[in-house]
């Protein structure tokens, strides 16, 4: 039987709060600066965060699409799905056209796009309040299938390694989108360092513009 301080240490979340809540602002705001479908840009937030989890957290972080299960209410109505899931209620697969990507970083899964559960609910016609959490979740802590999600905060992933390596690919192919990705290691600061309010860009006409952080608050954890 694990001692209380040992379970404690175990939940432990790999990233601080503050720190979650920064790479989220960051990621979000330069995709909101460039008028991004957001809630289509979980491959975005995937591979950004890991560069940054990488490069200032020193953490062997990596992008994993594939389906995903969130349980975010209890009353039957609350949860969120990405990816298809077979009649029997048990086999779950995911495609190009119906996935969910997030972090896998030593043993935990971390979903950037977390605070923006209500957008990808109201994106996909079902819209109901969400709060904006930090979803930093322990794989082994991870329920073996969608049936046996039960409490706010449950999950089911299923990392489909094929799909990834194809979004990786086409990510990487396009310019635009790595220029992108980059802007947001340029900008971060990894806390307590002071972070920039804004980020001067030159577009290709010398013609600069500013992009404002977004202060979304992130309230809690899943």
């Amino acid at each position: 039987m694990q001692s209380s301080s040992s379970s404690a240490q175990s939940l432990r979340p790999l990233i601080p709060l503050a720190d979650y809540q920064r790479i989220f602002r960051v990621i979000h705001s330069v995709l909101h600066s460039v008028e991004a479908d957001i809630p289509a840009a979980s491959f975005f937030f995937s591979v950004t965060a890991a560069q940054i989890l990488k490069k200032f957290y020193k953490r062997n972080a990596f992008p994993v699409a594939g389906a995903a299960f969130y349980l975010i209410r209890e009353d039957g109505g609350g949860a969120l799905s990405f990816g298809t899931l077979a009649d029997d209620g048990q086999s779950v697969a995911s495609t190009h056209d119906a996935f969910h990507a997030w972090v896998q970083c030593d043993g935990y899964a971390i979903d950037f796009m977390a605070p923006l559960f209500q957008e990808l609910l109201a994106s996909a016609g079902h819209p109901l309040p969400v709060p904006r959490q930090m979803f930093q979740k322990d794989l082994g802590r991870m329920r073996e299938s969608v049936q046996g999600l039960a409490q706010a905060g449950d999950f089911h992933l299923a990392p489909n390694l094929e799909l990834t390596r194809e979004l990786l690919q086409q990510f990487m192919a396009k310019k635009a989108l790595t220029n992108l990705s980059q802007l947001c290691l340029e900008w971060f600061r990894k806390p307590p360092k002071a972070m920039p309010d804004d980020l001067a860009l030159q577009g290709a006409d010398g013609e600069v513009s500013r992009i404002k952080l977004q202060a979304t608050r992130i309230d809690g954890v899943w």
